[in-house]
């Protein structure tokens, strides 16, 4: 543990002057003057609907998770549900980690349901989804403009098309993975630390739950295709902003690979990475790079300050972790159909160990 914390200063300069560099090095080159004089230039109008179109996609992305929630029989309140995600925005894009979000996630509903493993699964599960979602575009897009089919030919660097088919695969395996965790802890539970077995056993029960629930699962991934077709949509409109004229399909191929590439720990929330792919891409169909950067900063700001709300919630309190209150216990109790004062045990724990503390 000392010897992670250690390393952990020195990796975060790391990913600081990997993301910084680059970031530096394409700025340099295209001309920071060229960059100023086209956000200038930039529609006031059509960025407010970028940022409403980026406020969209975390309702979409809340009202995914509530649908899991339901599936796995732990309702919350939307309205809960659509702050506790701008704060997880918010710990994504202002904290140096893309995993700060989820778990302040787990944690705000963890407390408030007394079920951490329910509360991991549904995290997890809504990571998942997107990701499958995620991949799938980048894999369509990746297919459409190498093979010419809408007269819009790109050229995608091998490495690019196997890295995101890599991903792809791993999602894949990892959904696969989750909905037989339950078969594979009881077959292989005892090769499994003691200590971590009855946590692992609970969060393998949540997750499994969701493979007796198809429909739940095909809406889930029907959300998760909205919101991403929702944040390249944000892109085009910022674009549009910005006077860049490009295809619909080149933001279809750009804005998933970036989100894929980003996830590579040498960059910080895509700094450099979206700079890059955006700068590769539009200069094939005659965009500056300088339009390209402007793009990139755009695209980046609106999605910082948006996420900025869940600073406010956190700020003005509207982001409460603690236990349910006792009429929304009561109230979502009867949508599940329990009587008042009923005991009801989360999977594999006794009957008021699934409940919060007092």
């Amino acid at each position: 543990m000392t010897t992670r914390r250690n390393w952990q200063p020195l990796l975060l300069i790391l990913r600081l002057l990997g993301s910084g560099g680059l970031l530096a090095f394409l700025v340099w080159r295209a001309n920071p003057a060229s960059i100023w004089a086209i956000w200038r230039r930039a529609n006031p109008r059509l960025l407010a609907l970028a940022a409403a179109l980026q406020v969209m996609c975390v309702f979409v992305s809340a009202f995914k998770w509530s649908v899991l929630l339901r599936a796995n029989n732990a309702r919350q309140p939307y309205h809960w549900l659509v702050r506790i995600y701008f704060v997880g925005q918010f710990a994504n894009n202002f904290l140096p980690t893309s995993v700060g979000g989820d778990a302040m996630r787990v944690l705000a509903l963890g407390r408030r349901s007394g079920n951490y493993a329910r509360a991991s699964a549904s995290v997890f599960m809504e990571r998942l989804t997107g990701f499958l979602a995620l991949s799938a575009i980048a894999l369509g897009a990746i297919v459409l403009t190498t093979t010419d089919r809408f007269g819009l030919r790109l050229d995608t660097s091998p490495a690019l098309a196997w890295t995101t088919t890599g991903f792809a695969l791993a999602g894949l395996a990892a959904a696969a993975m989750a909905f037989a965790s339950p078969w594979l802890l009881r077959r292989y539970h005892r090769l499994l630390p003691r200590l971590t077995r009855q946590p692992l056993r609970r969060i393998a029960e949540a997750l499994g739950e969701y493979a007796d629930n198809p429909g739940a699962l095909v809406i889930v991934m029907l959300l998760s295709l909205l919101f991403h077709a929702t944040w390249i949509g944000m892109h085009v409109v910022s674009g549009m902003a910005l006077g860049i004229d490009a295809p619909l399909l080149i933001y279809a191929l750009m804005v998933p690979l970036t989100d894929i590439i980003g996830l590579a720990p040498i960059f910080i929330n895509n700094v450099g990475a979206r700079d890059l792919v955006f700068t590769v891409y539009l200069r094939q169909v005659s965009v500056p790079d300088a339009s390209a950067l402007a793009l990139a900063f755009t695209a980046f700001s609106i999605r910082l300050a948006v996420s900025a709300i869940g600073g406010l919630v956190l700020l003005f309190g509207g982001a409460t972790t603690g236990p349910v209150r006792a009429v929304e216990a009561e109230a979502i109790d009867a949508e599940r159909g329990i009587a008042p004062g009923q005991a009801v045990a989360a999977p594999g724990l006794p009957p008021n160990e699934g409940k919060p503390s007092e």
